[in-house]
């Protein structure tokens, strides 16, 4: 056995160089493959490198946004709150424009006696106008009347032993 081997080994040994000269196209391929995939395996770390760092920035940003969202809670509390004081407020003026429209009502019979009033004042006006045309008449002939009464006066002193009162 031993002898059969030695004579089938340079046999072997000459079957593996032409079975490597078969395969060497194979082989050349297989290196590039394997030279392509180690450049793959490389990027594939920056890669790697690349998404841990922008990992980390997502995970800034995500607290950043958890520290805005905590403040959009507080503000839409604050809204709901200032919501709630407008429906009161609207509430309040709705009952103000109910007064208005009473007061409105109650200004317009007002107007209307005062209007009323006003064309009894101005009835009273000519009245008054009349009456004071007439007393100016009244007046003047007061006046004529006194001056009258001032020249009998003075004739009367002129007499002769007549005492004027």
């Amino acid at each position: 056995m031993c002898r059969s081997l030695l004579l089938a080994l340079p046999l072997l040994l000459a079957g593996c160089q032409m079975t490597e000269r078969l395969l060497l196209p194979v082989t050349g391929r297989l290196d590039l493959v394997n030279q392509q995939l180690s450049e793959t395996n490389s990027q594939l770390l920056v890669v790697n490198q690349q998404l841990g760092s922008v990992n980390t920035r997502l995970e800034m940003v995500n607290t950043r946004l958890s520290h805005v969202e905590d403040k959009l809670d507080i503000t839409n509390r604050r809204l709901e709150k200032v919501d709630e004081r407008l429906v009161e407020t609207n509430n309040q003026l709705a009952g103000v424009r109910t007064s208005l429209i009473s007061v409105d009502q109650k200004l317009g019979t007002v107007a209307a006696s005062l209007g009323e009033t006003n064309n009894k004042l101005e009835n009273v006006d000519k009245k008054l106008a009349i009456t004071n045309q007439r007393l100016e008449r009244v007046d003047s002939r007061l006046d004529e009347t006194n001056k009258k009464l001032d020249l009998v006066d003075q004739a009367v002193r002129k007499i002769p032993g007549v005492k004027p009162n």
